[in-house]
């Protein structure tokens, strides 16, 4: 662990789940002393890092350093806290299904803003990258021995991951598509739904989602 005990963290995002999520249940996992802030936006846009959030300052010995871009933020936290492996390609590993979910980002989007003539295609692509995606999460699952964490026997930035990317496409997302959750729960294994479940029981994250709605009701809500 890089950071000592006086090291404080704010993470700067909007009052929602969005892209920070990740970042949430990786400074909660790793008991980090740390606190949100929620700037006035537009008002406080130019005085972000590339006018963007989230924003991660870190504050140490009186030194400042502050970290854009949420995936970014996120590798950062995890290397810091011991939740990515050491090993490079076991890294490697993790980081390449974590931007294997940001390619859906763009693909819903491109569905939700697509002209008539255009949506169907859109959609359809949408539920490839979906359904790869949730494939790709089984496979991983598969190989691992343990079949609550998607790599070794302990949380990882992986399980993390994962959990924050089901959660803003089943909760989140609703406040853009009413039905995207009808879309994504019935493409899900049992086998995930069960991973997802286990990862919101880990009591490394219970001080963060135990101030959110669980997703257990809706993941084994009849509807499925």
């Amino acid at each position: 662990m890089l950071s000592g005990s006086d090291t404080v963290y704010v993470l700067r995002y909007f009052d929602l789940i969005g892209r920070a999520e990740g970042c949430r249940l990786l400074l909660t996992a790793a008991n980090a002393s740390w606190t949100e802030e929620h700037p006035e936006w537009p008002a406080e846009k130019a005085n972000q890092p590339f006018e963007r959030l989230p924003v991660l300052v870190e504050r140490s010995n009186g030194d400042e350093w502050i970290l854009c871009e949420s995936l970014t933020i996120e590798r950062y936290l995890a290397r810091v806290f011991g939740f990515m492996p050491t090993d490079l390609k076991q890294a490697a590993l993790q980081e390449q299904m974590v931007d294997q979910q940001a390619d859906l980002v763009p693909a819903f989007m491109a569905q939700l803003m697509a002209t008539d003539d255009m949506k169907s295609k859109q959609i359809d692509e949408f539920n490839t990258l979906l359904d790869r995606m949730v494939k790709e999460h089984g496979r991983i699952l598969s190989r691992n021995s343990s079949k609550q964490h998607l790599f070794g026997d302990q949380l990882s930035y992986a399980d993390i991951s994962l959990y924050a990317f089901y959660k803003v496409y089943i909760v989140y997302l609703k406040i853009y598509q009413s039905n995207i959750d009808e879309i994504v729960k019935p493409k899900l294994t049992p086998e995930i739904i069960n991973l997802i479940l286990s990862i919101e029981k880990e009591p490394l994250l219970a001080p963060h989602l135990s101030k959110c709605d669980s997703m257990a009701a809706v993941l084994t809500s009849k509807a499925l």
